[in-house]
């Protein structure tokens, strides 16, 4: 149990500081939190994964084909630009309903959920774009986050408001930065020099860059970001980082200062690597999210789940300090 309370009080270290980080520098800490803790949060969440056979051993298919599906669809996101067809919306769609066999296990239901969601991709072109866009992105970092914290308190045995003192802060900051005053002067400078680092032509009116709006949509990028590698590093106890086998560590080590190497070389291949390695760790993690989400809702309903190896998520989702 001491080992969740020092993640209860990490977790609120980590929203403080990251809520007060987005307000100061809202931009180049987005910038930082994606080139440079990005990579080593993606790489260390994959073997951490791999572990746990990517939570999908009850899924309709086995988790090697699943790790492998994954791969040649983060791998194929990377190639819309170079074949002109949008894969994105296809892919996570793909995925999403494959691993939603870990929850629902009739397959001709899983079926009818394919066949009715593309018929509404036709119809339905909003819905197309946030699932191409928002579940890699901001549902993947806030949302299921933040459904990850509420299942540590749902687990919590204490009956004390406290315990969802995390789960409100990360839904209240972001609230208090999107209102926030404050104008995003340097915006535009970093802009036009990432522009050109990534060899892309668009401009951005300077009343744009400057505009409340955009400075508050910033904000709250940059602090879910933030936030949700901060949180997962947080778990030094009970994700175990002490017993990753040294070679596991060299592998990690190996890959992530290789993408900062790939920076160096080449801004914009930086930003690629870092993209398929974001990408493909949230493909993999599906599967827990269906777990996890499955037991947040049967609580919220009264439900006793049974807590099961893959529910539980060995402790995933943080309790908070007593």
């Amino acid at each position: 149990m001491q080992g969740r309370e020092k993640i209860g009080w990490a977790d609120f270290a980590g929203l403080v500081v990251s809520g007060v980080a987005a307000a100061v520098a809202p931009l180049q800490v987005l910038l930082l939190a994606f080139v440079f803790l990005g990579p080593f949060h993606y790489l260390t969440e994959i073997a951490w994964l791999r572990k746990k056979q990517f939570y999908f051993a009850e899924g309709m298919i086995s988790s090697r084909i699943y790790v492998l599906l994954a791969v040649v669809m983060a791998a194929l996101t990377m190639l819309e630009r170079v074949f002109r067809v949008d894969f994105t919306v296809w892919m996570v769609g793909l995925l999403l309903l494959v691993s939603l066999s870990v929850w629902v296990r009739n397959v001709y239901a899983i079926l009818a959920i394919g066949v009715a969601a593309v018929v509404t991709a036709f119809y339905l072109r909003t819905w197309v774009y946030f699932v191409a866009v928002m579940v890699p992105t901001l549902v993947h970092v806030f949302f299921f986050t933040w459904t990850f914290m509420v299942s540590g308190a749902f687990r919590d045995k204490r009956e004390s408001l406290v315990k969802w003192m995390n789960p409100t802060l990360i839904v209240a900051i972001p609230l208090l930065l999107v209102w926030l005053r404050g104008e995003a002067a340097s915006f535009g400078a970093i802009h036009f020099k990432l522009a050109g680092d990534l060899h892309h032509t668009m401009t951005l009116n300077t009343q744009l860059l400057n505009d409340r709006v955009v400075a508050g949509l910033l904000r709250l990028f940059a602090f879910v970001y933030l936030f949700h590698y901060l949180n997962w590093f947080a778990k030094t106890e009970l994700l175990q980082w002490h017993k990753v086998s040294r070679g596991g560590w060299s592998l990690i080590v190996l890959l992530y200062f290789s993408s900062l190497g790939v920076y160096v070389w080449n801004f914009r291949m930086g930003f690629v690597v870092s993209t398929f390695l974001s990408m493909l760790h949230v493909l993999l993690e599906f599967p827990l999210n269906w777990h996890t989400l499955r037991f947040v809702l049967g609580r919220a309903r009264g439900g006793r789940l049974r807590e099961n190896s893959a529910v539980q998520s060995d402790g995933l989702a943080p309790a908070l300090p007593k």
